[in-house]
Formats: C-alpha cells, structure tokens, sequence
C-alpha cells in the first residue's frame, strides 16, 4: 500500500485524501440530518391530527347532533367530509357519554365497527385524554392517538359547558419514515454527485495554481527588480529633499546677513564725506571694497536659491492619485497592502503645478508604507485614499485624504511632525523634511493639511485644497 502511494502524484494524493474525508463526512452529516428531519414531520402530523380533531369537536357541539335520538348518520357524514382528504387519519370516532357517565359509548367510526372498540371508560378518556404517540403492533411505525372532549354550552348560561361525548383520530406517522427516507436517498445522491463535482472542480484549480503559482515567482523577480530601482529614486528624492532644505537656510542666511551690510554700507558712505585724511580716505576705500565684496558674494546666494517660477495647470486630482499609486505599486505587492479607493467623480480639476502635488502624494504614501512596515504584526493592512468636495466658510474645497493601518503616531509627536528635521523614523530611513515641505506647498495653494491618528492603530491625513482660477 505504502509503495503504491508512494507512486502516486500530489495531484492524486490530494484528490485521493479529499475522497477519504468529504464522502464519509457527507454520508454523516446526511444520515444526521435525516434523523433530526423525522421528529419534525411527526410533529407536524400530530399537531395536524388535534387540529382536525377540534375542527370535528367544533362541528358536533355547533351542530348539537349529539342531543338527537339517532345521531349515527349524520355523525359518520361529518367524518366523510372532514377526513375525504386526510390519508394520514387512519381512524375516527365518535363517542357519546352514558346517563350513567361511566362509560363512552362509540356512535360513529370510519371503520368496520367489528375493528372498533364499542365503548370507553372514564377512567380511559382522562388517561388519555390529549395526544400520545403509539407503537404499532406490526413494527411498521406508529401512530398518534389524539383524544378530545365534546361539550355542550348552555343557551341559558353561555359560561356553562357540560361534557357530552368524544372524539378519537388515529394519525398514522408513515408519512414521515417515507418522506425521512426519500430525504435521505436524495441527500445521498447529491453528496456523491457533490463529491464528483468537487473533485474535478479541485483538480482543474490545483492545476491553475501550479501554473499561477510559476507565473507568481516570475512576476516576484520582475518585482524585486523595480523596488530595488523605486529605493534608488527614493534616495534620489532625500538627496534632493537635504539640497532644498540646505537652499532654504542659505537663502535665510544670506538675507540676514545682507540687512546688516547694506547698514554698514550706508554708514561707511557717510564716515568718507566726514574724514578729511588722505590715509583715513583710503582706509575707508578699502574697507568699502570689502563690504562691497560680500554684498556681492550674498547677492549670489540670494539668485542662486531662488525658486523658478513653476507654470500652474488645471489636473485632475483622481487621475494624479491613481498615477502616484501605480509609481509605488511594486512596494505596496511587497508589503502586501491592500489599496480602497474611494474617489468622488464630481471633484473639479485643481490649479496646481503637477510636479509640486505628486511629490506631496508620494510623500504621504511612503510615509505609510514606512509605517505599515515597522508595524510588522503580520495582519492585512490597507491604505484608503478618499476625494470629495467639503465646504469651508462658503468656499467649495478640494478634500485627499489618506488612510493607513500603520503603527500610528504617538500623542505627544503629533504637534511636531510640521517640524523641519523633526523624524519619528529610525536615523537613515527619514530626513525630518517630507512633511515640512508638503505642508509649505499646500499652504502656498491656500489649503491646509490636519494630521490626525492613534498609536498603534491608524493615521489619517486631510488636505483641503481651495479652488482657485
């Protein structure tokens, strides 16, 4: 047996395992739920049978049949009617009370009347007075037995009922063992018929999943290869985040410096009209070369700092996210992040310059990514991004908002993160200027950018972007 196995292929392994456990498994579960099936119907019945026996209790009271001196004709009509469509009810009788209120004696009955038992005790009838299931003698099944008083009401006081006869039906349950038996051959051949199904089902998709799966290690190498080149952009993209941020503090510096020197300059012109000196005019010359050199040397600063005027367009902002997402695609299929998207279609395009707006986009959702990454609980993440239009004052505003599933922002961090060099990251993975300078364009736009999140849970960015023309 171990060698024949052992020859066997995964793929009939497999088929051969999911035969051993479903067909049992099936044939189980149907034979208990056939069985659990069987007391439903017989309650059914029984609760069919005391129906019919107070329909015909109903019918002998309203009629009052049982007060005439020969009710037997009409009695065994009743039952005619009432049990013509009735297979189950495999016998009905009708008893009425003795003067002496000892006995119930049989008056009418669906059957031959050598088969009936001619007459019933008290004792009998509040014995068993009720429903109660029988077995059959035969061992065919059984029947329940339903007894039921018959009163008559006084005309003269309607609160007074006085017990006058009986009625008893036989229900027979074979109904229930047929239909718990057809139930259970039908159950039998859909599991089989289920069981075939599924196993060709499961062998054509172990098949497609061997073929994806070749197809998986492919497109991982082919992936591998464009995360390696969108770090290289990445480390592209801090350089130039550093040079920014160093053009800034030049710029700063140079104009505080030129305040002073242009003083100092005004100063020097006036000192050379006061001195009289050859030597003192001179020395004034000199130090004015000198002034003069700086001023130079700040100017430069000042021209080479300066910012190109950048041409503004009108973009569609749902066209731009979906631009910057397929840019970071490959590293969200390495992080396995699952990306909602949830863009209103009745957003108006934005006047922005483009290149400024894609760098705030990439900004945020690599700051995601980082965060999903060192989260690391190993539990599906996702970034939602959301467009829409929110109203601010009567001014219509263009709504982004991005949402991770990262490891958050602590409280005490969140006033700080506008902060130039202020990083929650690790020293190397993060300069401390993404988010400074993405909250400087949109506030250039006339927007504003609110941060909001929860340590370890969620973080939430809101960009509000006016219209402008």
């Amino acid at each position: 047996m171990r060698r024949l196995l052992s020859k066997l292929s995964l793929h009939a392994k497999i088929i051969l395992v999911l035969i051993s456990v479903i067909i049992p498994t099936f044939l189980i579960v149907t034979f208990i739920e056939s069985q659990s099936t069987l007391p439903i119907l017989k309650e059914e019945l029984r609760q069919q049978g005391v129906s019919l026996a107070e329909i015909l209790a109903a019918r002998i009271e309203n009629s009052r049949v049982l007060t005439v001196p020969h009710p037997t004709p009409a009695l065994e009509s009743m039952l005619q009617d009432l049990l013509f469509h009735q297979p189950d009810v495999i016998r009905a009788e009708v008893f009425v009370l003795e003067s002496s209120k000892e006995f119930f004696k049989m008056v009418a009955t669906n059957i031959a009347e050598d088969e009936a038992p001619a007459s019933l005790s008290m004792s009998e009838f509040i014995q068993h007075q009720g429903s109660e299931y029988m077995k059959d003698a035969q061992g065919g099944g059984g029947y329940w037995e339903i007894i039921l008083p018959i009163h008559h009401w006084s005309r003269e006081h309607k609160a007074h009922k006085r017990l006058v006869g009986m009625v008893r039906l036989s229900v027979s349950t074979h109904l229930a063992y047929q239909m718990t038996d057809v139930l259970l051959r039908m159950q039998s051949i859909a599991a089989g018929t289920s069981v075939v199904i599924l196993v060709f089902a499961l062998s054509y998709f172990l098949r497609k999943t061997i073929s994806n799966d070749r197809l998986l290690r492919l497109t991982a190498n082919k992936n591998h290869h464009l995360i390696e080149q969108l770090h290289e952009i990445q480390r592209e993209l801090m350089n130039s985040e550093k040079l920014a941020v160093m053009g800034q503090l030049t710029a700063s510096f140079a104009h505080e410096i030129g305040t002073p020197l242009n003083a100092i300059g005004g100063h020097l012109q006036l000192l050379s009209e006061e001195v009289k000196s050859h030597s003192g005019l001179e020395r004034l010359d000199i130090i004015q070369g000198q002034v003069h050199k700086i001023e130079v040397i700040v100017q430069s600063f000042l021209q080479s700092t300066s910012k190109p005027r950048s041409q503004k367009q009108l973009i569609d902002l749902n066209h731009l996210i979906d631009r910057t997402l397929a840019v970071i695609h490959p590293r969200l299929q390495l992080l396995q992040v699952k990306v909602i998207k949830s863009l209103s279609h009745s957003l108006g395009p934005v006047r922005v310059v483009p290149i400024e707006f894609e760098q705030v986009l990439l900004n945020l959702f690599n700051n995601s990514l980082d965060s999903i990454r060192k989260k690391g609980d190993g539990s599906e993440h996702c970034i939602e991004v959301r467009t829409g239009i929110q109203k601010i004052q009567a001014q219509e505003c263009a709504l982004i908002s991005v949402y991770d599933t990262g490891e958050g922002i602590r409280k005490g961090d969140l006033k700080n993160v506008f902060k130039p060099f202020f990083s929650t990251k690790s020293p190397g993975e993060g300069t401390g200027l993404g988010l400074t300078i993405c909250n400087d364009i949109i506030r250039k736009y006339g927007g504003e950018m609110v941060i909001d999140s929860k340590e370890g849970a969620w973080t939430q960015v809101n960009i509000r972007l006016p219209y402008h023309v």
